[in-house]
């Protein structure tokens, strides 16, 4: 039986949608997987996968381009739509097979930025979890699902030429400032002091924003790494120190440790990490989150809910450290 997974973007997103990869492999399917360049990285040389299907956002903008794509993609049986965009349903739409498509319960999370409605929403959203659930149609169940990418041996062997041997890694980018932790700087100097190596690791755009000065002990490899030199450089470290952002959901996906910090998002968004995965910090202000992917201007102007002492963040990543060992 032939398969197609839709998950076009974000980075993140994608990441976390390899969760349905492993059962629907167990339980003998053919997968295709439908992405954005060059999120189509992530899936190199992946056994589970039989074609991954690359395109550029150009190539698939309106309906008249989505319709001359789709003429060229094979027939499915089934078509899992982990996306449920516009985009993502039309091309369902016009390719051949059965269609499944993830519930993203939009706006339950965005209400969820309304004090006055939070007490009636339920339990967080895991995102995850309602990617693996959109399988259940299939027959196809996985209890504790985790994201997870395949790296070659000879990947991890590499990076570790440039690396220290025990490390952190830490993720101080993020796509919006508010979800930004701002005190990174300090957190290695700490981490420094107690005989730990750091290891920065996000793209070009991390590094151009961050203003913060480092310990010169620190690797600083923001922008020089592809995607899945990266993927093997969190491989690698003994824990990861992150925003609410992809370098999170990288190291969840390599088995790697996470502490996340969480600024003007939340949790109940759905991109925490299991308790098996990590951990995350959150101030839990009455205005937190303020939108849904932490664009929003503080309306304090203070960005209190990243206000997060420094030595707290250490103190939390070495005890989750302490329980990883």
């Amino acid at each position: 039986m032939k398969v197609l997974v839709i998950r076009l973007s974000s980075l993140g997103d994608v990441i976390l949608s390899s969760a349905v990869l492993t059962p629907l492999h167990k339980k003998g399917f053919d997968i295709d997987f439908l992405t954005f360049k060059p999120f189509d990285q992530l899936f190199k040389e992946d056994y589970r996968i039989k074609k991954v299907i690359s395109v550029n956002k150009k190539e698939i903008t309106g309906v008249k381009k989505i319709l001359q794509f789709t003429k060229k993609m094979e027939n499915y049986d089934y078509i899992i739509d982990l996306h449920s965009n516009f985009r993502s349903t039309l091309i369902s739409k016009f390719t051949r097979g059965k269609v499944f498509r993830y519930r993203k319960k939009s706006i339950q999370r965005r209400l969820y930025t309304k004090p006055f409605f939070r007490k009636f929403l339920g339990k967080p959203f895991n995102v995850v979890e309602s990617y693996v659930e959109t399988l259940k149609p299939l027959g196809v169940e996985k209890h504790n699902p985790k994201p997870e990418l395949i790296l070659l041996e000879k990947e991890k062997e590499k990076v570790k030429t440039f690396l220290p041997e025990k490390f952190i890694a830490i993720g101080a980018g993020a796509r919006y400032k508010n979800k930004s932790y701002p005190f990174f700087d300090r957190v290695s100097y700490i981490l420094d002091k107690k005989g730990f190596k750091v290891v920065l690791v996000g793209d070009k755009s991390d590094k151009d924003v961050d203003k913060t000065i480092y310990p010169k002990t620190v690797s600083d490899l923001r922008g020089k790494l592809s995607l899945r030199e990266s993927l093997a450089v969190l491989s690698q470290a003994q824990l990861t120190i992150s925003n609410d952002s992809a370098v999170a959901h990288m190291s969840r996906a390599v088995k790697t440790p996470v502490l996340m910090i969480y600024g003007a998002t939340h949790p109940f968004f759905g991109f925490y990490p299991f308790p098996e995965e990590g951990e995350y910090i959150l101030k839990g202000l009455k205005c937190q989150p303020c939108h849904i992917h932490g664009k929003k201007e503080c309306k304090l102007k203070t960005v209190e809910c990243l206000n997060i002492n420094p030595e707290l963040v250490v103190d939390k990543a070495l005890n989750l450290l302490k329980k990883s060992l």
